[in-house]
């Protein structure tokens, strides 16, 4: 099993160095509520000049993927590095170094609903939210139950599913 997580990293890694896009499907929940799991992520690659607080990054480590949030881009011996956290995550994570940042998250596709990602389009109401998840795990628990009925309740019949996966190969 490990083996086979080990090819799809590299080949991933690959993809998105080769032709600068990939999608990628979100497993974990320390985005939550920006990204669920199961949320499909546009990531392009770009420069490190260009990243910002705020931007969405997938990076990779120890043979796992993170899409974390910039906290901050900082320099130590004139490398430069880049601090991340998880929306639903107290800690930073430990420093990214320029080559274990793949690309910038643009976009997530939820069901049907394409949401494009930016510092910009940041609503207070969203900054609160995370903040309440990141605090209580009452309150990130209760986000999970919430969006997994959502998931239940509008999932879309089989052929309408088979119609996002072929959109989704169009796209890229």
């Amino acid at each position: 099993m490990q083996e086979r997580a080990a090819v799809e990293m590299a080949l991933a890694e690959e993809v998105l160095r080769s032709y600068g896009r990939l999608r990628i499907m979100a497993r974990g929940s320390s985005m939550i509520p920006t990204i669920f799991p199961g949320d499909i992520l546009f990531v392009e690659r770009d420069p490190l000049a260009r990243l910002r607080p705020g931007h969405i990054v997938l990076a990779s480590r120890g043979g796992r993927f993170f899409a974390h949030r910039v906290a901050r881009l900082t320099a130590l011996g004139g490398a430069p590095r880049v601090i991340t956290r998880g929306d639903a995550l107290c800690a930073e994570d430990p420093a990214f170094l320029h080559d274990e940042i793949l690309g910038r998250v643009t976009s997530v596709v939820r069901g049907q609903k394409q949401i494009q990602l930016g510092v910009q389009n940041v609503r207070r109401g969203s900054r609160i939210l995370r903040w309440a998840v990141r605090h209580s795990t009452v309150t990130a628990s209760g986000v999970l139950w919430l969006h997994a009925l959502r998931s239940r309740l509008w999932l879309p019949a089989p052929e309408m599913r088979t119609g996002i996966r072929a959109r989704l190969a169009e796209c890229l």
